[in-house]
């Protein structure tokens, strides 16, 4: 995959050419892909406040004046490896105690709303306010997706942690992108077998 296209995983394109996990959760995998492990740390589209700030406000996360610190930056990022810890889980497993923790921690500074709308449905919404508020829609997005079912299907790759939507009949899936990942993990088991029988 040449640069140019491996700068767009995470947003324009998934691997393997996967489709996005559909709705809203759309927008909590774009969150935890914002980073991907394989790829420079410079790629971080939340590795420093003015990026942060920028990919919030793409998302229309945090309003035009609004500032991200350092601090901000920092706690987003936090955030979104523990999301990665519990898409990891989703594979089977309880989720690590830590992941677990930085979730609870933002939950309790996150303020959502019950909304209702005229036709009498409810929904999660943020109440205003910068970071706070983007982490309360991630978390709202993250809440109402194991409610429907959905969560479950938002896997971490085994290999990279990248986040893909689980689309196959039985969940099984256990990367990303066969073709990538799924070949790296094969022939890594393979090569350890070979040097394990050679002896």
């Amino acid at each position: 995959m040449h640069e140019h296209d491996k700068r767009r995983v995470g947003e324009q394109i998934e691997p393997g050419g996967r489709r996005k996990a559909p709705g809203r959760l759309e927008l909590l995998q774009r969150f935890v892909n914002s980073y991907n492990h394989d790829l420079p740390r410079e790629w971080d589209r939340i590795g420093t406040p003015a990026r942060a700030q920028a990919w919030l406000r793409q998302k229309r996360l945090v309003a035009p004046g609004d500032r991200i610190s350092d601090a901000d930056a920092a706690r987003l990022r936090e955030l979104r490896e523990a999301i990665r810890a519990l898409t990891m889980a989703n594979h089977g497993g309880q989720p690590p105690a830590a992941a677990t923790d930085v979730v609870r921690q933002a939950a309790g500074m996150a303020r959502l709303r019950v909304a209702i709308d005229d036709a009498g449905r409810t929904a999660l919404e943020p109440e205003p306010g910068g970071i706070d508020a983007a982490v309360a829609t991630l978390l709202g997005i993250l809440h109402e997706a194991q409610l429907t079912g959905q969560w479950t299907r938002l896997k971490g790759c085994r290999q990279c942690g990248y986040a893909f939507f689980d689309r196959s009949k039985n969940r099984s899936a256990a990367w990303c992108a066969m073709s990538i990942c799924g070949n790296r993990t094969k022939n890594r088991t393979y090569y350890r077998r070979r040097r394990t029988s050679a002896r």
